[in-house]
């Protein structure tokens, strides 16, 4: 396959059912899938699409998951899913098409659908197509009155530059006022240039070698940690300015269906800041991320 124009990277879990891949293998084009799996879960047959890559990460956890198949992603365009997740199947003509109008945006933001555990019937239904992205109108602060639901939403760059707020330990949850806006801090369900965030990922995998052969690599929450990090290091190469837009969030029909992971799999009592500790290691400089990890301090304690 030549390069491909898109890679969708997804840390899987056991018990994932082949017939999740087989409904994934449907997406169009020029596409690769990245799975990683944890060491010891077994791979699914390799006989189902040739554009699907396996690998069994080294070490268990989402964050070494999701980062090594971001660093085997070759696509000019990478997207994060989970393994309970359905992707459209034209969405490789809708990326073309998006940066095809918007050449100097960093990302799109894609819509996502909701459905409860054991939702087979309804996750695996005929799409609804989605429209041209030239016939998509858009929504900024000047034409509040349309739907988000039917335009395309204006997205800056997180306001990364803002001051330190001390009193943001001692306010109820979330504590900081400054996540609350249009902008986006996760990475995830998000479709980026993949050469920046190929860029962002040395800065962080560098981090995680205390010294010799001492690592520290979190288990959970790599999410807010590249979504942030991948924006600020736009940021301090000077590709972006502070409140420019870099992205759009795309209307409805939804691009994206996800299913609510089973009951033994849900989340429970994650401590996103000893991910997200890293921000600060980059990036000691911005009070925004002072602010995201001072405000987490509770949860150290739980």
């Amino acid at each position: 396959m030549n390069t491909p124009t898109l890679s969708v990277i997804i840390p899987m879990r056991d018990g994932v059912p082949v017939e999740w891949l087989k409904e994934l293998a449907n997406v169009k084009g020029n596409v690769e899938f990245i799975l990683v799996f944890p060491p010891s879960v077994k791979q699914f047959p390799n006989d189902i699409d040739n554009r699907i890559k396996q690998i069994n990460s080294p070490i268990q956890g989402e964050v070494t998951q999701r980062i090594t198949a971001l660093l085997n992603a070759s696509g000019t365009y990478v997207l994060s899913i989970n393994c309970d997740e359905y992707l459209y199947p034209d969405i490789e003509q809708l990326t073309l098409q998006y940066f095809q109008k918007f050449p100097n945006n960093w990302f799109i933001r894609l819509r996502t659908k909701y459905y409860e555990y054991g939702s087979q019937a309804e996750l695996v239904k005929e799409w609804e197509k989605f429209p041209e992205i030239e016939n998509i109108k858009i929504k900024t602060t000047e034409n509040k009155e349309l739907s988000e639901l039917e335009t395309m939403r204006e997205i800056p760059i997180s306001p990364i530059e803002n001051k330190l707020d001390l009193m943001c330990m001692f306010r109820p949850f979330p504590g900081r006022k400054d996540l609350n806006g249009p902008h986006q801090e996760n990475f995830d369900k998000k479709i980026w240039k993949n050469s920046i965030v190929q860029e962002n990922l040395q800065d962080i995998v560098k981090l995680f070698t205390i010294f010799g052969p001492f690592k520290y690599i979190p288990f959970w929450c790599a999410d807010r940690l590249l979504g942030l990090s991948t924006q600020a290091k736009l940021y301090e190469k000077e590709l972006v300015k502070q409140g420019q837009i870099v992205a759009h969030w795309l209307p409805l029909p939804a691009q994206i269906r996800t299913e609510n992971n089973p009951p033994e799999y849900r989340g429970k009592n994650r401590r996103y800041v000893l991910a997200e500790v890293f921000l600060l290691r980059i990036y000691p400089q911005y009070g925004y991320f002072w602010n995201l990890i001072l405000s987490q301090w509770r949860s150290l304690i739980k």
